[in-house]
């Protein structure tokens, strides 16, 4: 969807901007488009490989897997970048904290991508919170992804979502194997996040 029809801003961030989050972005952006979701999303990197595209290997298991990689350049995370978000998912803890360091006030709308993602399902699923967390009939649905941003950056630490949140392995270096072991991972998380989107 153009950005001049959305205002709910999802920026994921990793390392280098070429393996994980451009893996995140470009799944999110398809996903959402065929559910004519009014976001955007963006993605960048702690120590991005600046101007460099997502590696070879990231394409391949994106295909494999059904979509349609588009191109890409790796830029660098500013405080502007998180200045303009509603939502930062990371795929580290460490990551979070980077961007904490850069922009403090964007820790209360960040997350690692296994918190949300474990936090969005058991928000959705358990009763006491599920009927929150759909688009009420007289909201828009920027208006209810905001509202729900919010609900859920409250109720973060007050829900036993498990074990703690696991980081998202870098495959930078790695076998096609684990490419794939992280693709699998991210679709799957990401596919909680838009079925949280379109509720």
């Amino acid at each position: 969807m153009p950005a001049a029809e959305a205002s709910f801003n999802v920026v994921f961030v990793c390392t280098g901007n070429i393996c994980r989050s451009p893996m995140a972005e470009q799944i999110l952006s398809e996903l959402a488009a065929k559910k004519k979701l009014p976001i955007t999303v963006t993605s960048a990197g702690v120590m991005a490989m600046t101007g460099e595209p997502m590696t070879p290997q990231t394409a391949e298991v994106m295909k494999a897997r059904g979509y349609k990689p588009v191109a890409h350049k790796a830029k660098d995370l500013t405080p502007q970048i998180l200045d303009r978000a509603d939502l930062v998912i990371t795929m580290t803890l460490e990551h979070r904290s980077e961007l904490a360091r850069m922009l403090p006030k964007a820790s209360k709308y960040s997350f690692t991508f296994d918190e949300f993602a474990r936090l969005i399902n058991f928000l959705r699923t358990e009763p006491e919170f599920s009927a929150e967390f759909k688009k009420k009939p007289k909201e828009t649905r920027e208006q209810y992804l905001k509202r729900a941003i919010s609900e859920a950056v409250l109720l973060r630490g007050m829900v036993p979502t498990g074990e703690e949140p696991k980081d998202v392995m870098d495959p930078y270096g790695e076998s096609i194997e684990v490419y794939n072991e992280v693709s699998e991972q991210i679709d799957a998380m990401t596919r909680v996040v838009v079925d949280w989107m379109a509720a």
